[in-house]
């Protein structure tokens, strides 16, 4: 007669990896489904964010701002409100090329920088956050999770996809101990937008306190290179900046939905649970998400410090992408694309038991809010078996 022990290790202990597999599978069925029905069988099109791109283009050629509410509201054929395009200046000069071109070339053109990008998230990922998970497994994993946010952000056609294809590369580079490709790469897609300079911080996971000084350097050229743009036309530059600061507006997120980081969560907090006190100057909530980012960071520094070693590259490179991706303002579905391997790498690898329970929430949830819980689950953890390892 099997026991009861005997039972819970047959179904249970041996085959509980298999069950949450069972469940990444289903989930899999089910957003492709969604997909054929919607976009196949539909009259949906994909590279929807390209169509901005290229209509801000259009809109540089004849001497227009592509920045303000609905100024693309005309090209996009979008009533009674347009998406709008928060890119840098400097990035006009690029989508105006598309202007020459008709509609499918450039569709087709852009599609082949798509997966350019791709390939590069997925394959630098796979050789840096496997894990020694099959790549068919891995594949379903990185598209899939989280309701399929990565699969969204690929079929949306956003520029995220080859910024985070040359994050990519940046982080072969650093494995490389190239830096210097590396803090170029992301001087690279800061021009594109701006806030992806936080990366620039992310050879501090991997090196000591003396990386300061090329990360000071590097800031500098970013800032110079976004000195010259407001230079060359302060008026458009102007728009520009008044047009992001819009974008984080509580105007422009009843409209169009706000991200689902740390920024959007203290914003939900002050709105919802703070009413008594008025938590609504933008300062303190800058100040507020600022505050925790620094610690947060502070705490993810001290706790690297002493374990950077090729041994633990991975290690520290998919901690430091989740400290990052944590503290980024207002992020979208499609900035997880290279966080999503990252928190596999880093809760595979663990070896406690509710490593199971977050891979059930990576695999069978269907919302994007459930990143932010497990992530910031990661982090904790990390945080608190890590802690022996301060030296203050």
């Amino acid at each position: 007669m099997i026991k009861k022990k005997q039972l819970y290790k047959i179904f249970f202990k041996q085959k509980l990896s298999l069950y949450i597999f069972l469940i990444l599978f289903i989930s899999t069925f089910n957003i492709l489904s969604h997909f054929v029905e919607k976009k196949i069988l539909g009259s949906f099109s994909i590279f929807g964010d390209f169509l901005i791109y290229r209509c801000a283009g259009l809109k540089y050629l004849t001497n227009e701002s592509p920045y303000g509410i609905n100024k693309l509201q005309e090209c996009l054929n979008s009533y009674p409100n347009s998406l709008e395009f928060f890119y840098s200046p400097i990035t006009l000069s690029f989508f105006s090329l598309f202007g020459y071109i008709d509609l499918n070339t450039s569709l087709w053109i852009w599609g082949i920088f798509v997966l350019f990008g791709l390939f590069s998230i997925i394959y630098f990922s796979y050789k840096f956050f496997s894990n020694n998970t099959s790549f068919f497994i891995f594949l379903l994993i990185f598209f899939f999770s989280f309701g399929g946010l990565n699969w969204t952000g690929l079929i949306t056609g956003n520029i995220s996809i080859i910024i985070y294809g040359l994050l990519s590369l940046g982080i072969f580079f650093l494995h490389k101990e190239k830096k210097v490709h590396f803090y170029s790469l992301i001087i690279l897609v800061s021009i594109i937008k701006p806030t992806y300079i936080i990366f620039i911080l992310l050879p501090l996971f991997i090196s000591s306190i003396k990386e300061v000084k090329n990360i000071i350097f590097f800031l500098t050229i970013f800032l110079i290179v976004y000195l010259f743009s407001y230079l060359q036309n302060p008026i458009l530059f102007n728009e520009f900046i008044n047009h992001l600061i819009y974008g984080r507006s509580d105007n422009f997120t009843k409209i169009f939905g706000e991200g689902f980081g740390l920024f959007s969560l203290i914003n939900f907090l002050s709105d919802n649970l703070f009413q008594s006190i008025q938590l609504k100057s933008d300062l303190i909530k800058n100040f507020l998400w600022l505050s925790i980012c620094s610690l947060i960071f502070l705490y993810s520094f001290l706790i690297t410090t002493g374990k950077q070693n090729k041994d633990l590259f991975s290690k520290n490179i998919a901690f430091g992408i989740c400290v990052l991706t944590f503290c980024y303002p207002i992020l979208k579905h499609y900035e997880c694309f290279l966080v999503v391997p990252s928190m596999f790498f880093l809760i595979n690898s663990s070896k406690i038991n509710i490593k199971f329970l977050l891979l059930i929430l990576m695999f069978g949830f269907h919302d994007k809010h459930t990143l932010i819980l497990v992530l910031t689950s990661i982090l904790m953890l990390e945080f608190y078996f890590n802690k022996k390892s301060l030296k203050i």
